[in-house]
């Protein structure tokens, strides 16, 4: 049920990734800082509470998919 609380896209184009390949690599920024993020099966709770967003490193387009925070 929780999963279902947060949804993707929040009603804004979604940018293609222009990479090739596509997403060879994701990072989100917290309190300015880059952060590595990883795709997952289903969003981390974390990244809903905190409406983060993921973006490519190569080109910068959004990530549309669910993905949570790389562990240090």
């Amino acid at each position: 049920m929780l999963r279902n609380m947060f949804r993707w896209g929040r009603n804004k184009g979604i940018t293609q990734c222009t990479c090739e390949p596509e997403w060879q690599g994701l990072y989100t920024e917290i309190d300015g800082q880059r952060q590595l993020a990883l795709p997952r099966d289903e969003m981390a709770t974390i990244v809903g509470y905190l409406d983060l967003t993921a973006h490519c490193a190569g080109c910068g387009a959004e990530y549309p998919k669910p993905w949570g925070l790389a562990s240090k």
